[in-house]
């Protein structure tokens, strides 16, 4: 039976890792053409704008 794919710890980032316990050939069963037109694409969530980066030039010692 497929399991659908893991979700990851709190804390984690999704998109620069995951942890695959699939092979590549279960991911493709497991993503089929019903699922592929139900997938929608997750909602990113940026942080609000705030203060730049500190440039260390204009903080001399």
């Amino acid at each position: 039976m497929q399991q659908p794919p893991k979700e990851p710890d709190s804390g984690q980032d999704p998109v620069s890792h995951a942890d695959l316990d699939q092979t590549p050939e279960e991911i493709l069963e497991y993503w089929t053409k019903e699922r592929m037109d139900q997938a929608r694409p997750r909602e990113l969530k940026l942080p609000a704008p705030g203060p730049g980066p500190v440039d260390q030039e204009d903080h001399q010692d």
